[in-house]
């Protein structure tokens, strides 16, 4: 089972999306998962947009920024239903700016506006809260032989918060070694990923492997996005 926050001093919630979450935990090829201390993002509220949504779980997660490191964290789950924001991978990636846009715009340390050119520029990381974060976008329009397959659950679409200081715990001094032999199991289970150079075309993935980047930087920027509605 994963691990959970326990004590009644804490703001942080235990619940929720990451026991929603655990078949994608159980199935994934990943060695750390199973161990993976994992945080809730709050429960999706259907009568707000999905910006709204967002803009509710800032405080959240920036306790959890706040603790990541120090009580070493390795994730903060949002779950979206699939009716509400698509399933495809342009859904998706519509999905994912609006939520990176609306955390850029309520970071505490550093409130800005996402744009194409820094996300692509070399060595950018998505921050918020002065933590990076990476940010991989599971979902049932993934079949079984993709590294973001949902293991059954069709109905929602989850966004894992990855801190970066996870990784590097995690990875330890072997970092090169570790990472190949994580990505050997992922193709021993027919699950192979594109490794990117571009940390943002890491998010959202292709269908495919030998398919293009998902482009979800693109489009319409957050300020056009209506405040109600599906998305």
């Amino acid at each position: 089972m994963l691990d959970q926050l326990t004590g009644p001093a804490t703001s942080l919630r235990p619940g929720g999306n990451v026991q929603a979450m655990q078949p994608v935990v159980e199935g994934t090829a990943c060695p750390f998962a199973a161990k993976a201390r994992l945080r809730s993002a709050p429960d999706f509220d259907p009568a707000r947009s999905l910006a709204q949504n967002v803009a509710d779980s800032v405080p959240l997660l920036v306790d959890f920024s706040a603790r990541a490191e120090g009580e070493g964290l390795d994730g903060f789950v949002y779950r979206f239903p699939a009716e509400r924001v698509g399933s495809t991978v342009e859904d998706l990636g519509r999905l994912l700016r609006v939520l990176l846009q609306t955390l850029a715009r309520h970071d505490p340390q550093e409130p800005r506006e996402l744009d194409k050119d820094t996300v692509l520029a070399p060595g950018w990381r998505f921050s918020f809260a002065g933590l990076d974060y990476f940010v991989p976008v599971f979902a049932p329009v993934y079949g079984e032989h993709h590294s973001r397959h949902t293991y059954g659950l069709t109905k929602d679409v989850f966004v894992l918060m990855q801190p970066n200081s996870s990784f590097h715990t995690r990875l330890g001094a072997r970092r090169d070694l570790v990472l190949r032999n994580i990505r050997s199991r992922f193709a021993e289970a027919g699950q192979s990923y594109p490794v990117h150079g571009v940390e943002a075309h890491k998010f959202v993935l292709p269908p495919a492997v030998d398919d293009e980047p998902v482009p979800w930087y693109d489009g319409q920027p957050l300020g056009n996005v209506p405040a109600q509605g599906r998305h």
